[in-house]
Protein backbone atom coordinates (compact mmCIF):
# COMPACT_ATOMS: atom_id res chain seq x y z
CA UNK A 1 0.00 0.00 0.00
CA UNK A 2 2.76 2.82 -0.95
CA UNK A 3 -0.03 4.63 -2.37
CA UNK A 4 -2.40 4.17 -0.30
CA UNK A 5 -2.84 5.82 3.71
CA UNK A 6 -4.72 3.24 4.99
CA UNK A 7 -6.12 6.38 7.72
CA UNK A 8 -7.92 7.71 3.99
CA UNK A 9 -10.73 4.92 4.36
CA UNK A 10 -11.78 5.40 7.83
CA UNK A 11 -12.61 8.70 7.26
CA UNK A 12 -15.96 8.46 6.65
CA UNK A 13 -18.81 9.07 8.98
CA UNK A 14 -20.01 6.11 10.46
CA UNK A 15 -23.86 5.14 10.41
CA UNK A 16 -25.91 2.61 12.84
CA UNK A 17 -29.38 3.16 12.96
CA UNK A 18 -31.42 6.23 12.70
CA UNK A 19 -35.33 7.22 13.27
CA UNK A 20 -37.60 9.35 11.65
CA UNK A 21 -39.06 12.37 13.15
CA UNK A 22 -42.86 12.47 12.98
CA UNK A 23 -42.28 15.89 10.72
CA UNK A 24 -40.39 14.22 7.54
CA UNK A 25 -38.00 16.99 8.05
CA UNK A 26 -35.00 15.44 10.48
CA UNK A 27 -33.67 11.71 11.74
CA UNK A 28 -31.66 11.23 15.01
CA UNK A 29 -29.17 8.59 13.98
CA UNK A 30 -26.38 6.94 15.93
CA UNK A 31 -23.44 7.47 13.74
CA UNK A 32 -19.67 7.36 14.65
CA UNK A 33 -17.65 10.52 13.58
CA UNK A 34 -14.43 9.11 14.32
CA UNK A 35 -13.99 8.13 18.28
CA UNK A 36 -17.25 6.18 19.17
CA UNK A 37 -20.51 6.24 18.46
CA UNK A 38 -22.77 9.09 19.36
CA UNK A 39 -25.74 10.81 18.75
CA UNK A 40 -27.03 12.94 15.90
CA UNK A 41 -29.47 14.80 14.08
CA UNK A 42 -29.86 14.65 10.33
CA UNK A 43 -31.89 17.52 8.32
CA UNK A 44 -33.27 15.38 5.61
CA UNK A 45 -33.37 18.49 3.32
CA UNK A 46 -29.36 19.93 3.18
CA UNK A 47 -28.01 16.22 4.46
CA UNK A 48 -26.06 18.01 7.27
CA UNK A 49 -25.47 16.14 10.56
CA UNK A 50 -25.45 18.16 14.15
CA UNK A 51 -24.26 16.38 17.18
CA UNK A 52 -26.97 15.72 19.95
CA UNK A 53 -25.45 13.74 22.41
CA UNK A 54 -21.93 12.22 22.72
CA UNK A 55 -20.07 10.20 26.12
CA UNK A 56 -17.51 8.13 26.79
CA UNK A 57 -19.54 4.72 25.76
CA UNK A 58 -21.14 3.80 23.06
CA UNK A 59 -25.40 5.49 22.51
CA UNK A 60 -26.78 3.40 20.04
CA UNK A 61 -30.42 2.71 18.84
CA UNK A 62 -32.16 6.09 18.68
CA UNK A 63 -35.88 6.61 18.64
CA UNK A 64 -38.45 9.45 18.83
CA UNK A 65 -41.14 9.63 21.07
CA UNK A 66 -44.62 10.09 18.87
CA UNK A 67 -44.49 14.29 19.58
CA UNK A 68 -40.64 14.12 18.70
CA UNK A 69 -40.08 15.85 22.31
CA UNK A 70 -37.64 12.90 23.62
CA UNK A 71 -35.12 10.67 22.17
CA UNK A 72 -34.86 6.62 23.74
CA UNK A 73 -31.57 4.84 23.35
CA UNK A 74 -29.13 2.10 24.76
CA UNK A 75 -25.99 2.62 26.45
CA UNK A 76 -23.80 -0.13 27.72
CA UNK A 77 -20.35 -0.13 29.27
CA UNK A 78 -17.51 -0.53 26.99
CA UNK A 79 -19.47 -2.72 24.40
CA UNK A 80 -20.37 -5.38 27.77
CA UNK A 81 -23.98 -5.61 26.42
CA UNK A 82 -25.35 -5.01 29.39
CA UNK A 83 -27.73 -1.88 28.14
CA UNK A 84 -29.80 0.36 29.88
CA UNK A 85 -32.20 2.52 27.95
CA UNK A 86 -32.00 6.30 28.71
CA UNK A 87 -33.97 9.09 27.75
CA UNK A 88 -33.00 12.88 26.75
CA UNK A 89 -34.96 15.57 25.69
CA UNK A 90 -34.51 17.43 21.93
CA UNK A 91 -34.64 20.40 24.23
CA UNK A 92 -31.38 19.81 26.26
CA UNK A 93 -31.07 18.87 29.99
CA UNK A 94 -29.35 15.95 31.33
CA UNK A 95 -30.51 12.55 30.12
CA UNK A 96 -31.95 9.76 32.28
CA UNK A 97 -31.80 6.08 32.46
CA UNK A 98 -35.48 4.41 33.04
CA UNK A 99 -34.26 1.03 33.17
CA UNK A 100 -32.27 0.13 36.38
CA UNK A 101 -29.07 -1.58 35.74
CA UNK A 102 -29.90 -4.95 35.62
CA UNK A 103 -28.71 -7.26 32.99
CA UNK A 104 -28.83 -6.54 29.39
CA UNK A 105 -32.15 -3.79 28.10
CA UNK A 106 -32.14 -3.21 24.70
CA UNK A 107 -34.33 -1.73 21.46
CA UNK A 108 -36.52 0.44 23.29
CA UNK A 109 -39.82 1.93 21.15
CA UNK A 110 -42.08 4.49 22.49
CA UNK A 111 -45.93 3.46 22.44
CA UNK A 112 -48.01 5.14 19.98
CA UNK A 113 -49.35 7.33 22.33
CA UNK A 114 -45.80 8.46 23.96
CA UNK A 115 -46.61 7.15 27.62
CA UNK A 116 -44.59 4.00 28.38
CA UNK A 117 -41.32 2.38 26.18
CA UNK A 118 -41.21 -1.40 25.51
CA UNK A 119 -38.10 -2.98 25.43
CA UNK A 120 -36.51 -6.19 25.23
CA UNK A 121 -34.30 -7.53 28.37
CA UNK A 122 -32.34 -10.71 29.45
CA UNK A 123 -32.97 -9.77 33.45
CA UNK A 124 -35.38 -13.03 33.86
CA UNK A 125 -32.76 -15.69 33.55
CA UNK A 126 -31.13 -14.62 31.15
CA UNK A 127 -33.80 -15.28 28.48
CA UNK A 128 -34.91 -12.40 26.19
CA UNK A 129 -38.41 -11.50 26.55
CA UNK A 130 -40.62 -7.94 26.55
CA UNK A 131 -41.15 -5.88 28.95
CA UNK A 132 -43.00 -2.00 29.78
CA UNK A 133 -41.88 0.64 31.64
CA UNK A 134 -43.52 4.49 31.72
CA UNK A 135 -41.83 7.04 30.45
CA UNK A 136 -42.08 8.71 33.93
CA UNK A 137 -40.31 5.92 35.66
CA UNK A 138 -42.20 3.32 38.06
CA UNK A 139 -42.48 -0.46 37.83
CA UNK A 140 -40.44 -2.50 35.59
CA UNK A 141 -43.72 -4.64 33.67
CA UNK A 142 -43.09 -8.23 32.23
CA UNK A 143 -45.23 -8.84 29.35
CA UNK A 144 -43.98 -11.89 27.74
CA UNK A 145 -43.08 -15.54 29.25
CA UNK A 146 -41.57 -17.39 26.16
CA UNK A 147 -38.69 -20.03 26.86
CA UNK A 148 -37.13 -18.99 24.17
CA UNK A 149 -35.74 -15.56 23.18
CA UNK A 150 -37.70 -12.92 21.64
CA UNK A 151 -36.06 -11.26 18.79
CA UNK A 152 -38.17 -8.29 16.95
CA UNK A 153 -41.34 -6.99 17.85
CA UNK A 154 -43.94 -4.21 17.32
CA UNK A 155 -46.67 -2.02 18.55
CA UNK A 156 -49.97 -1.88 16.81
CA UNK A 157 -50.70 1.85 15.83
CA UNK A 158 -53.25 2.20 18.49
CA UNK A 159 -51.26 1.50 20.92
CA UNK A 160 -53.37 -2.12 22.20
CA UNK A 161 -51.07 -4.67 20.93
CA UNK A 162 -47.09 -5.56 20.36
CA UNK A 163 -46.56 -8.36 17.83
CA UNK A 164 -43.06 -10.31 18.29
CA UNK A 165 -41.30 -13.33 16.95
CA UNK A 166 -39.48 -15.87 19.22
CA UNK A 167 -37.02 -18.23 18.22
CA UNK A 168 -33.03 -18.65 17.46
CA UNK A 169 -33.69 -19.47 13.84
CA UNK A 170 -35.60 -22.82 13.68
CA UNK A 171 -39.01 -22.74 13.68
CA UNK A 172 -39.23 -19.08 14.33
CA UNK A 173 -42.93 -17.94 15.63
CA UNK A 174 -44.69 -14.76 15.54
CA UNK A 175 -47.25 -14.03 18.60
CA UNK A 176 -49.63 -10.94 19.71
CA UNK A 177 -49.46 -9.67 22.82
CA UNK A 178 -52.09 -7.39 24.64
CA UNK A 179 -50.66 -4.60 26.47
CA UNK A 180 -53.52 -3.92 29.30
CA UNK A 181 -53.41 -7.73 29.98
CA UNK A 182 -50.53 -9.37 28.87
CA UNK A 183 -52.49 -12.46 27.15
CA UNK A 184 -50.27 -14.03 24.84
CA UNK A 185 -51.69 -15.71 21.03
CA UNK A 186 -49.41 -17.35 18.76
CA UNK A 187 -50.26 -16.00 15.68
CA UNK A 188 -47.98 -17.44 13.18
CA UNK A 189 -45.96 -21.01 13.71
CA UNK A 190 -45.37 -24.24 11.62
CA UNK A 191 -43.02 -27.27 11.50
CA UNK A 192 -39.98 -26.91 8.92
CA UNK A 193 -40.81 -22.79 8.45
CA UNK A 194 -39.83 -19.72 10.21
CA UNK A 195 -41.84 -16.65 10.49
CA UNK A 196 -40.47 -13.26 11.69
CA UNK A 197 -41.29 -9.52 11.38
CA UNK A 198 -38.36 -7.93 9.67
CA UNK A 199 -35.76 -10.57 8.26
CA UNK A 200 -32.14 -8.62 8.50
CA UNK A 201 -31.10 -5.22 8.07
CA UNK A 202 -33.51 -3.51 10.25
CA UNK A 203 -35.85 -3.09 12.53
CA UNK A 204 -39.79 -4.06 11.81
CA UNK A 205 -42.73 -2.00 10.47
CA UNK A 206 -45.22 -4.37 9.74
CA UNK A 207 -48.85 -2.98 11.25
CA UNK A 208 -50.83 -1.63 8.59
CA UNK A 209 -52.39 1.71 9.62
CA UNK A 210 -55.94 0.65 10.75
CA UNK A 211 -53.88 -2.27 13.59
CA UNK A 212 -55.83 -4.87 11.31
CA UNK A 213 -53.19 -6.41 9.39
CA UNK A 214 -49.96 -7.51 10.29
CA UNK A 215 -47.13 -8.17 7.36
CA UNK A 216 -44.59 -10.99 7.68
CA UNK A 217 -41.79 -12.98 6.20
CA UNK A 218 -41.97 -16.81 6.05
CA UNK A 219 -39.65 -19.53 4.29
CA UNK A 220 -42.15 -21.78 4.17
CA UNK A 221 -42.02 -22.09 0.42
CA UNK A 222 -37.90 -21.97 0.79
CA UNK A 223 -37.55 -18.61 0.21
CA UNK A 224 -38.62 -15.54 2.53
CA UNK A 225 -41.69 -14.37 0.71
CA UNK A 226 -44.02 -11.32 2.43
CA UNK A 227 -47.45 -12.29 3.79
CA UNK A 228 -50.07 -10.44 5.23
CA UNK A 229 -51.97 -11.90 8.32
CA UNK A 230 -55.68 -10.65 9.14
CA UNK A 231 -55.21 -10.09 12.86
CA UNK A 232 -58.46 -10.41 13.80
CA UNK A 233 -59.87 -13.81 11.18
CA UNK A 234 -56.57 -15.21 11.32
CA UNK A 235 -56.50 -15.39 7.76
CA UNK A 236 -53.31 -15.11 5.73
CA UNK A 237 -52.42 -13.97 2.03
CA UNK A 238 -48.92 -13.46 0.01
CA UNK A 239 -47.82 -10.62 -1.39
CA UNK A 240 -44.85 -10.88 -2.57
CA UNK A 241 -43.05 -14.34 -3.67
CA UNK A 242 -40.36 -15.26 -5.29
CA UNK A 243 -36.98 -17.02 -5.67
CA UNK A 244 -34.98 -14.33 -3.30
CA UNK A 245 -34.86 -13.14 0.26
CA UNK A 246 -36.96 -10.04 1.76
CA UNK A 247 -36.56 -8.55 4.09
CA UNK A 248 -38.19 -5.05 6.37
CA UNK A 249 -41.89 -5.09 4.53
CA UNK A 250 -44.02 -2.43 5.43
CA UNK A 251 -46.88 -0.27 4.02
CA UNK A 252 -46.98 3.07 2.99
CA UNK A 253 -48.53 5.67 5.64
CA UNK A 254 -51.69 5.71 4.13
CA UNK A 255 -51.56 1.98 3.49
CA UNK A 256 -51.45 2.23 -0.24
CA UNK A 257 -47.98 0.77 -1.29
CA UNK A 258 -45.78 -1.83 0.13
CA UNK A 259 -41.68 -1.33 0.58
CA UNK A 260 -39.53 -3.98 1.33
CA UNK A 261 -35.73 -5.16 0.90
CA UNK A 262 -34.98 -7.98 -1.78
CA UNK A 263 -31.66 -9.90 -1.97
CA UNK A 264 -30.30 -9.65 -5.38
CA UNK A 265 -26.99 -11.48 -4.56
CA UNK A 266 -24.54 -9.90 -3.71
CA UNK A 267 -26.64 -6.73 -3.30
CA UNK A 268 -29.58 -5.97 -1.59
CA UNK A 269 -32.11 -3.43 -3.04
CA UNK A 270 -34.98 -1.55 -2.20
CA UNK A 271 -38.63 -2.18 -4.26
CA UNK A 272 -41.69 -0.18 -3.75
CA UNK A 273 -44.91 -2.40 -5.44
CA UNK A 274 -47.41 -0.22 -6.25
CA UNK A 275 -50.91 -1.98 -7.10
CA UNK A 276 -49.51 -4.56 -9.34
CA UNK A 277 -46.35 -2.82 -10.09
CA UNK A 278 -42.79 -3.29 -8.32
CA UNK A 279 -40.15 -0.95 -8.74
CA UNK A 280 -36.91 -0.89 -7.98
CA UNK A 281 -35.76 2.62 -6.36
CA UNK A 282 -32.32 1.88 -4.60
CA UNK A 283 -29.22 2.04 -6.16
CA UNK A 284 -28.94 -1.51 -8.12
CA UNK A 285 -25.02 -2.16 -6.14
CA UNK A 286 -24.40 -2.49 -2.61
CA UNK A 287 -25.84 -3.27 0.49
CA UNK A 288 -29.19 -1.37 1.06
CA UNK A 289 -30.70 -1.62 5.01
CA UNK A 290 -32.47 0.64 7.59
CA UNK A 291 -35.63 1.08 5.10
CA UNK A 292 -38.54 3.05 6.16
CA UNK A 293 -41.00 5.20 4.90
CA UNK A 294 -40.94 8.93 5.53
CA UNK A 295 -44.10 9.92 7.83
CA UNK A 296 -45.59 12.07 5.55
CA UNK A 297 -45.61 8.74 3.12
CA UNK A 298 -43.70 10.98 -0.32
CA UNK A 299 -41.12 8.29 -0.26
CA UNK A 300 -38.59 6.07 1.83
CA UNK A 301 -35.09 6.68 3.48
CA UNK A 302 -32.43 4.00 3.45
CA UNK A 303 -28.85 3.27 3.88
CA UNK A 304 -26.66 2.27 1.00
CA UNK A 305 -22.94 1.32 0.38
CA UNK A 306 -21.04 -1.41 -1.33
CA UNK A 307 -17.31 -2.46 -1.59
CA UNK A 308 -16.56 1.07 -3.89
CA UNK A 309 -17.97 3.69 -1.33
CA UNK A 310 -18.79 3.83 2.15
CA UNK A 311 -22.30 3.94 3.11
CA UNK A 312 -24.71 6.88 2.73
CA UNK A 313 -28.07 7.87 3.63
CA UNK A 314 -30.60 7.95 0.60
CA UNK A 315 -33.90 8.99 -0.48
CA UNK A 316 -36.43 7.53 -3.17
CA UNK A 317 -39.49 9.46 -3.75
CA UNK A 318 -41.30 6.90 -5.85
CA UNK A 319 -38.25 7.76 -8.07
CA UNK A 320 -34.33 7.01 -8.91
CA UNK A 321 -32.37 7.17 -5.47
CA UNK A 322 -31.23 10.79 -4.61
CA UNK A 323 -28.19 10.85 -2.00
CA UNK A 324 -28.79 13.47 0.95
CA UNK A 325 -25.51 13.01 3.17
CA UNK A 326 -22.03 13.27 2.19
CA UNK A 327 -20.24 11.03 5.22
CA UNK A 328 -17.59 10.56 3.51
CA UNK A 329 -15.38 14.07 2.94
CA UNK A 330 -13.04 13.05 0.09
CA UNK A 331 -13.27 10.99 -2.87
CA UNK A 332 -11.08 7.85 -2.72
CA UNK A 333 -8.82 7.18 -5.31
CA UNK A 334 -10.50 4.38 -7.95
CA UNK A 335 -8.22 2.51 -8.71
CA UNK A 336 -8.25 0.72 -4.66
CA UNK A 337 -11.65 0.17 -5.29
CA UNK A 338 -12.67 -3.35 -5.93
CA UNK A 339 -15.82 -5.03 -6.91
CA UNK A 340 -16.88 -8.43 -6.12
CA UNK A 341 -17.28 -11.52 -8.45
CA UNK A 342 -19.98 -13.73 -7.55
CA UNK A 343 -19.00 -17.23 -8.27
CA UNK A 344 -19.90 -20.99 -7.46
CA UNK A 345 -17.37 -23.28 -6.35
CA UNK A 346 -18.00 -26.87 -5.76
CA UNK A 347 -16.93 -27.85 -1.92
CA UNK A 348 -16.09 -31.29 -0.60
CA UNK A 349 -19.39 -33.41 -1.02
CA UNK A 350 -20.23 -31.76 -4.18
CA UNK A 351 -22.24 -28.81 -2.88
CA UNK A 352 -22.04 -25.45 -4.92
CA UNK A 353 -21.23 -22.84 -2.59
CA UNK A 354 -21.79 -19.48 -3.42
CA UNK A 355 -18.57 -16.86 -3.03
CA UNK A 356 -17.42 -13.29 -3.40
CA UNK A 357 -14.13 -13.19 -5.33
CA UNK A 358 -11.94 -10.13 -4.98
CA UNK A 359 -9.00 -9.72 -7.13
CA UNK A 360 -6.22 -7.22 -6.61
CA UNK A 361 -5.35 -4.85 -9.18
CA UNK A 362 -1.46 -6.24 -9.02
CA UNK A 363 -1.74 -9.87 -9.27
CA UNK A 364 1.76 -10.85 -9.53
CA UNK A 365 1.78 -12.28 -5.64
CA UNK A 366 0.00 -15.23 -6.57
CA UNK A 367 -1.31 -14.78 -2.91
CA UNK A 368 -4.65 -15.37 -1.04
CA UNK A 369 -6.87 -14.81 1.67
CA UNK A 370 -10.25 -16.86 2.97
CA UNK A 371 -12.63 -14.09 4.28
CA UNK A 372 -15.65 -15.82 5.69
CA UNK A 373 -18.46 -14.18 7.53
CA UNK A 374 -19.25 -14.58 11.33
CA UNK A 375 -22.67 -15.38 12.55
CA UNK A 376 -22.86 -18.34 11.23
CA UNK A 377 -26.49 -17.24 10.09
CA UNK A 378 -25.58 -14.46 8.15
CA UNK A 379 -24.45 -13.59 4.25
CA UNK A 380 -21.39 -11.62 2.90
CA UNK A 381 -22.74 -9.34 0.07
CA UNK A 382 -21.10 -6.51 -1.82
CA UNK A 383 -20.66 -3.93 1.39
CA UNK A 384 -17.98 -1.32 1.95
CA UNK A 385 -15.13 -2.81 4.09
CA UNK A 386 -12.22 -0.96 4.82
CA UNK A 387 -10.09 -4.46 5.57
CA UNK A 388 -10.97 -5.69 2.17
CA UNK A 389 -9.14 -3.16 -0.14
CA UNK A 390 -6.52 -2.71 2.56
CA UNK A 391 -5.38 -6.42 2.17
CA UNK A 392 -6.09 -6.39 -1.54
CA UNK A 393 -3.43 -3.67 -1.46
CA UNK A 394 -1.03 -6.29 0.12
CA UNK A 395 -1.85 -7.73 -3.49
CA UNK A 396 -3.56 -10.76 -1.84
CA UNK A 397 -6.43 -12.40 -3.82
CA UNK A 398 -9.71 -13.10 -1.61
CA UNK A 399 -12.85 -15.25 -1.05
CA UNK A 400 -15.78 -14.91 0.62
CA UNK A 401 -17.45 -18.29 1.08
CA UNK A 402 -21.26 -17.72 1.94
CA UNK A 403 -21.04 -21.51 3.38
CA UNK A 404 -23.93 -23.60 3.95
CA UNK A 405 -25.46 -22.63 7.06
CA UNK A 406 -25.70 -18.76 5.45
CA UNK A 407 -28.41 -16.95 5.04
CA UNK A 408 -29.97 -15.43 1.39
CA UNK A 409 -30.17 -18.53 -0.21
CA UNK A 410 -33.30 -20.14 1.02
CA UNK A 411 -34.31 -22.54 3.79
CA UNK A 412 -32.73 -25.55 2.55
CA UNK A 413 -29.44 -24.06 2.42
CA UNK A 414 -29.96 -22.17 5.84
CA UNK A 415 -30.11 -25.29 7.54
CA UNK A 416 -27.70 -27.48 6.24
CA UNK A 417 -25.75 -26.80 9.08
CA UNK A 418 -28.15 -28.28 11.46
CA UNK A 419 -26.43 -30.62 13.85
CA UNK A 420 -23.02 -30.01 12.12
CA UNK A 421 -21.67 -26.48 13.27
CA UNK A 422 -18.14 -27.09 12.77
CA UNK A 423 -18.59 -30.01 9.77
CA UNK A 424 -19.94 -29.22 6.88
CA UNK A 425 -19.48 -25.19 6.84
CA UNK A 426 -16.16 -25.09 7.89
CA UNK A 427 -15.10 -27.88 5.62
CA UNK A 428 -16.82 -24.95 2.88
CA UNK A 429 -14.44 -22.51 4.22
CA UNK A 430 -11.21 -25.04 3.26
CA UNK A 431 -12.40 -25.50 0.38
CA UNK A 432 -13.06 -21.90 -0.73
CA UNK A 433 -8.51 -21.83 -0.40
CA UNK A 434 -9.01 -24.64 -2.23
CA UNK A 435 -10.64 -22.86 -5.43
CA UNK A 436 -8.35 -20.06 -5.16
CA UNK A 437 -5.33 -22.56 -5.58
CA UNK A 438 -7.15 -25.00 -8.06
CA UNK A 439 -7.98 -21.80 -10.23
CA UNK A 440 -4.51 -20.97 -11.08
CA UNK A 441 -4.72 -17.51 -8.79
CA UNK A 442 -2.33 -18.58 -5.95
CA UNK A 443 -0.24 -20.27 -5.23
CA UNK A 444 -0.47 -23.28 -2.96
CA UNK A 445 2.43 -22.05 -0.28
CA UNK A 446 0.55 -18.70 -0.11
CA UNK A 447 -2.94 -18.71 1.28
CA UNK A 448 -3.65 -17.54 4.62
CA UNK A 449 -7.30 -17.55 6.33
CA UNK A 450 -8.65 -14.20 8.45
CA UNK A 451 -11.64 -15.10 10.78
CA UNK A 452 -14.10 -13.25 13.14
CA UNK A 453 -16.78 -14.43 15.93
CA UNK A 454 -17.82 -17.52 14.12
CA UNK A 455 -15.55 -17.48 11.56
CA UNK A 456 -12.56 -16.95 14.04
CA UNK A 457 -13.95 -20.76 15.34
CA UNK A 458 -13.78 -22.01 12.08
CA UNK A 459 -10.56 -20.44 11.47
CA UNK A 460 -8.77 -22.41 13.74
CA UNK A 461 -10.33 -25.75 12.97
CA UNK A 462 -9.22 -24.94 9.52
CA UNK A 463 -5.69 -24.37 10.38
CA UNK A 464 -5.82 -27.43 13.03
CA UNK A 465 -7.57 -29.96 10.82
CA UNK A 466 -5.87 -29.03 7.73
CA UNK A 467 -2.57 -27.76 8.65
CA UNK A 468 -0.32 -28.01 5.26
CA UNK A 469 -2.82 -25.63 3.42
CA UNK A 470 -1.83 -22.49 5.40
CA UNK A 471 0.99 -20.20 5.67
CA UNK A 472 -0.91 -17.71 8.16
CA UNK A 473 -4.12 -17.33 10.12
CA UNK A 474 -5.85 -14.39 12.11
CA UNK A 475 -8.89 -15.74 14.07
CA UNK A 476 -10.47 -12.49 15.76
CA UNK A 477 -12.86 -12.82 18.80
CA UNK A 478 -13.44 -16.94 18.19
CA UNK A 479 -14.29 -19.39 20.46
CA UNK A 480 -12.40 -22.86 20.86
CA UNK A 481 -14.40 -24.79 23.12
CA UNK A 482 -17.75 -26.08 22.98
CA UNK A 483 -18.04 -27.25 26.61
CA UNK A 484 -16.37 -23.90 28.15
CA UNK A 485 -18.17 -21.40 25.38
CA UNK A 486 -21.51 -22.66 26.15
CA UNK A 487 -21.11 -22.66 29.85
CA UNK A 488 -20.19 -18.79 29.79
CA UNK A 489 -21.77 -17.49 26.61
CA UNK A 490 -24.60 -14.97 26.66
CA UNK A 491 -28.23 -17.07 26.73
CA UNK A 492 -30.04 -16.16 23.20
CA UNK A 493 -26.54 -17.62 22.09
CA UNK A 494 -26.74 -20.97 24.70
CA UNK A 495 -30.09 -20.94 22.89
CA UNK A 496 -29.17 -21.11 19.97
CA UNK A 497 -26.41 -23.29 20.26
CA UNK A 498 -28.35 -26.38 22.14
CA UNK A 499 -31.12 -25.97 18.80
CA UNK A 500 -28.22 -26.31 16.20
CA UNK A 501 -25.93 -28.90 18.64
CA UNK A 502 -27.65 -29.90 21.48
CA UNK A 503 -25.52 -29.80 24.71
CA UNK A 504 -21.95 -30.59 24.94
CA UNK A 505 -22.56 -32.84 27.76
CA UNK A 506 -24.77 -35.51 26.52
CA UNK A 507 -22.38 -35.23 23.76
CA UNK A 508 -18.97 -34.86 24.55
CA UNK A 509 -17.09 -37.17 21.43
CA UNK A 510 -18.67 -34.70 18.77
CA UNK A 511 -17.99 -31.64 21.01
CA UNK A 512 -14.68 -32.65 21.51
CA UNK A 513 -14.32 -32.92 17.61
CA UNK A 514 -15.55 -29.96 17.03
CA UNK A 515 -13.22 -27.91 19.73
CA UNK A 516 -9.96 -26.65 17.85
CA UNK A 517 -8.39 -26.32 20.94
CA UNK A 518 -7.90 -30.15 21.25
CA UNK A 519 -6.04 -29.87 17.86
CA UNK A 520 -2.87 -27.68 18.64
CA UNK A 521 -0.91 -29.65 18.42
CA UNK A 522 -0.97 -30.00 14.71
CA UNK A 523 -0.77 -26.13 14.18
CA UNK A 524 2.06 -24.91 11.98
CA UNK A 525 0.86 -21.26 10.31
CA UNK A 526 1.98 -18.42 12.48
CA UNK A 527 -1.21 -17.39 13.98
CA UNK A 528 -2.44 -13.95 15.30
CA UNK A 529 -5.28 -13.85 17.83
CA UNK A 530 -6.76 -11.32 19.07
CA UNK A 531 -10.03 -11.20 21.99
CA UNK A 532 -11.69 -8.25 23.73
CA UNK A 533 -11.87 -8.14 27.79
CA UNK A 534 -15.91 -7.43 27.79
CA UNK A 535 -17.31 -9.76 25.13
CA UNK A 536 -20.21 -12.02 26.38
CA UNK A 537 -20.77 -13.50 23.26
CA UNK A 538 -17.10 -15.25 22.53
CA UNK A 539 -15.67 -14.29 26.54
CA UNK A 540 -12.03 -13.55 26.30
CA UNK A 541 -11.53 -16.34 28.37
CA UNK A 542 -11.81 -18.99 25.45
CA UNK A 543 -8.78 -16.74 23.39
CA UNK A 544 -6.77 -16.73 26.49
CA UNK A 545 -6.85 -20.93 26.94
CA UNK A 546 -5.35 -20.87 23.78
CA UNK A 547 -2.82 -18.57 23.92
CA UNK A 548 -2.01 -20.20 27.05
CA UNK A 549 -1.41 -23.72 25.00
CA UNK A 550 0.07 -22.01 22.57
CA UNK A 551 2.78 -20.43 24.42
CA UNK A 552 3.31 -24.11 26.14
CA UNK A 553 3.88 -25.48 22.65
CA UNK A 554 6.34 -23.28 21.45
CA UNK A 555 3.56 -22.14 18.63
CA UNK A 556 4.61 -18.99 16.95
CA UNK A 557 1.43 -16.51 17.93
CA UNK A 558 0.70 -13.22 18.76
CA UNK A 559 -1.82 -12.11 21.13
CA UNK A 560 -3.80 -8.73 21.50
CA UNK A 561 -6.74 -8.31 24.00
CA UNK A 562 -8.92 -5.17 23.77
CA UNK A 563 -9.82 -4.56 27.14
CA UNK A 564 -12.57 -1.57 26.73
CA UNK A 565 -14.28 -3.32 24.00
CA UNK A 566 -16.96 -5.70 23.56
CA UNK A 567 -17.54 -8.56 20.83
CA UNK A 568 -16.38 -5.98 18.03
CA UNK A 569 -14.58 -3.13 18.17
CA UNK A 570 -16.77 0.34 18.33
CA UNK A 571 -14.08 2.79 19.05
CA UNK A 572 -12.30 4.05 15.59
CA UNK A 573 -8.84 3.79 16.99
CA UNK A 574 -9.32 -0.23 18.11
CA UNK A 575 -11.12 -0.76 14.86
CA UNK A 576 -8.12 0.36 12.65
CA UNK A 577 -5.68 -1.04 15.03
CA UNK A 578 -6.92 -4.58 14.34
CA UNK A 579 -7.00 -4.01 10.62
CA UNK A 580 -3.57 -2.31 10.29
CA UNK A 581 -2.76 -5.63 12.78
CA UNK A 582 -4.22 -8.37 10.43
CA UNK A 583 -3.02 -6.84 7.20
CA UNK A 584 0.91 -6.71 8.56
CA UNK A 585 0.72 -9.82 10.14
CA UNK A 586 -0.73 -11.49 6.88
CA UNK A 587 1.47 -9.89 4.70
CA UNK A 588 4.68 -10.67 7.00
CA UNK A 589 3.90 -14.39 6.87
CA UNK A 590 2.48 -15.15 3.32
CA UNK A 591 5.56 -15.20 0.88
CA UNK A 592 5.74 -12.17 -1.33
Amino acid sequence: MADLDPRMLFEAVDISDYDLHPDSKKAICSVNFGKNWELAQLDIRTGSLKRFLSGPQSLMNPRYSPDGRTVAYQMDFEGDEDHDVVLASTKGGRPAKITDGVEDNYDPEFSPDGASIAFLSNRDKDIDNLYIVAVDGGRIRKLTREPLPVRTYSWSPDGTMIAYTTGVGDNDYISLVKVSSGKVKRLLSKNNAEHNLSGEYGDPHPWSPDSRRLLFLSNEHNFFDVGELDVRSGKTRWIVKSRAEKHLPQWSPDGSKLAYLENDDPSVTVKILSGKSTKTVSPPDGLSRGLRWLPDGSGVMYVNGASTRPDEIFISRLSAPKKITKLQPRPLPRKILRRPQLINFESFDGLKVPALLYSPRDTSRRAGIVYPHGGPEMQDTDFWDQLTIMLLEKGFHLIKPNYRGSTGYGRKFLHLHDRDLGGGDFKDTVWAGKYLIDSGLVDADRLGYWGASYSGYTGMLSLTKFPDMWAAGVSIVGFFDWETEHANERGYLKAYDESKMGDPKKNPELFKDRSPIYFLDRLRAPLLMTASSKDVRCPPTESRAVVEELKRMGKEHSYHEYTDEGHWPRKRKNLMDLYERSTKWLDENIPK
